[in-house]
């Protein structure tokens, strides 16, 4: 079993949605083939620094810091993490 986050999920839809995208997007209804091409675009971009982020550093720590990144999430019902 895959570790923890470790996106399978998002790498098949970032590998082959463009492909199954470009075969079948017309068997599904035209009113709903902006909203599921959007829907697919947002899961394969969540959680990366595309979709923005919260930066976080100590300043009260001694030495140089180093910032912490959190990446925002697309919170869509259709993505495996957020969903």
């Amino acid at each position: 079993m895959g570790k923890k986050g470790s996106g399978v999920i998002k790498q098949i839809l970032k590998e082959h949605f463009n492909g199954f995208w470009a075969l079948h997007a017309q068997r599904f209804p035209v009113d709903y083939r902006d909203d599921i091409e959007e829907t697919v675009i947002k899961t394969i971009r969540c959680g990366t620094k595309d979709l923005g982020y919260a930066r976080y550093e100590c300043l009260g720590c001694e030495g140089e810091p180093s910032p912490k990144f959190v990446c925002f999430t697309c919170k869509s019902r259709f993505c495996h993490g957020c969903g």
